[in-house]
């Protein structure tokens, strides 16, 4: 009987249901549990560390608009990890391609080390005209002009980090409101282009007599 007024209770009041950290005092933070299905598994053998890495973000994204769609969170503020996720499941995608690109075309290798999205993605599409040029394809300027305006409200991959910037400026200074199904709609056709050019790569690479 008392149970049944714990869950009724915690029902009404979910903060009923929320433990304290002293009841998890001792315990390791990451642990693989009795609950399978809530254990996530790391360094998954089956992709790459930058592909799985690019997909998760890309994914989180794609969980929080769904969240945000379903009045599950708060829109005015999970608007800034959104972005941020989208932003850098970008340039984990952009870093996965580049160095197959750079093989292709014949490039040596390069260490991405920096956040900023336009010199990943000139050098990106510099490697795409000289393997199949095409005058033609309207994709590419379009993929680019989105990338370019990302990139210009968040050059370091801080702004939807931080509300201020090292020098204590407001990081988004100018920018007022965010349509996040516009931005998932948009963000959705960047990285399936992407994921495209890098399948299309990928079987360029294991044939040789692709192109």
């Amino acid at each position: 009987m008392q149970n049944d007024q714990d869950d009724g209770a915690a029902e009404i009041d979910p903060l009923a249901r929320m433990k304290s950290p002293s009841d998890f005092v001792g315990q390791a933070l990451f642990i693989q549990g009795e609950d399978w299905y809530n254990n996530a598994m790391l360094g998954c053998v089956y992709y790459s560390p930058w592909d799985i890495y690019a997909a998760g973000y890309k994914d989180a994204a794609d969980a929080l608009v769904e969240a945000l769609a379903e009045r599950k969170a708060s829109l005015d503020s999970v608007v800034y990890p959104l972005v941020f996720l989208y932003r850098q499941g970008l340039e984990l995608q952009l870093k996965l391609i580049l160095p197959l690109a750079r093989r292709l075309a014949g490039k040596e290798a390069g260490a991405d080390i920096g956040h900023k999205l336009m010199p990943l993605w000139n050098e990106l599409r510099r490697h795409l005209q000289q393997l199949d040029p095409r005058e033609d394809d309207k994709d590419l300027p379009a993929i680019e002009d989105f990338i370019r305006q990302l990139d210009t409200v968040d050059p370091g991959s801080f702004a939807f980090r931080y509300p201020t910037t090292k020098r204590g400026e407001v990081s988004l200074p100018e920018l007022r409101h965010i349509n996040v199904r516009h931005l998932s709609e948009v963000m959705d056709s960047v990285f399936m282009l992407l994921g495209g050019i890098h399948s299309w790569l990928g079987e360029m690479d294991q044939n040789d007599g692709y192109y």
